[in-house]
């Protein structure tokens, strides 16, 4: 695979955006520059778009992230975290609106800043075209054609996480870490006693001959 090279221009000193960072930044940016307009649910649709064109052509998505199935569309956790860091660092506006006819909630997002990005040729190639084929849609289109794509139909099926082949879908473990996680901070481990360890370990090294003979005479006896 060609290795990253940078992309864009920066507006900052600050280091190029590398990983799934790199890859939002730079849609955001391309999207700008062609004037199309990108909240929230379009970004995850055509990212995930991206991403399922990357493992078609069988080179490593490049978001980074991993999908899973909502109502709304592809979803991500890791995208909602990446959207706050690059708000934070002032990269992005993101802008809550409410329609006052329908209700709904939306999210548009506003690329302040240009940064620099280490995206890889390919995946760069792969973002432009996904722009290029959906980047006019809106936000509903994509969510209807992404329910359409196989990994999608399997994770809905079976209520799994994606699988961007499109085959039998993996567990979707989330719900059960969650119950671990909070298990594990409720009970947390017991603070071992002060030199218990080392008399373990030296009560163990005494008793290694022994075990050793024993070991010998049942060979032996075989």
């Amino acid at each position: 695979m060609a290795q990253p090279v940078l992309k864009l221009g920066t507006v900052s000193a600050s280091a190029p955006l590398r990983g799934p960072a790199a890859a939002v930044a730079y849609l955001l940016a391309a999207a700008r520059t062609s004037g199309m307009r990108v909240n929230h649910s379009k970004l995850a649709n055509l990212l995930y778009l991206a991403d399922l064109s990357a493992f078609e052509r069988g080179v490593p998505p490049g978001s980074g992230v991993e999908w899973r199935w909502s109502d709304h569309g592809p979803h991500s956790v890791r995208l909602a975290e990446i959207e706050r860091d690059l708000s934070e660092a002032h990269v992005i506006l993101v802008a809550e609106s409410v329609d006052p006819f329908t209700g709904n909630r939306e999210r548009v997002i506003h690329l302040i800043d240009t940064p620099e990005t280490a995206v890889d040729d390919g995946i760069a190639e792969i973002i432009d075209g996904v722009l290029a084929e959906f980047g006019r849609w809106s936000a509903n289109q994509l969510t209807s054609y992404t329910f359409q794509t196989p990994p999608m139909r399997m994770a809905v099926e079976h209520n799994h996480r994606l699988d961007l082949a499109g085959g039998a879908p993996l567990p979707d473990l989330g719900s059960g870490l969650d119950r671990l996680r909070r298990w594990v901070a409720d009970n947390p481990l017991p603070d071992h006693e002060p030199g218990g360890v080392d008399d373990l370990v030296e009560e163990i090294s005494h008793l290694a001959d022994h075990r050793a003979e024993a070991t010998r005479h049942l060979m032996e006896e075989e």
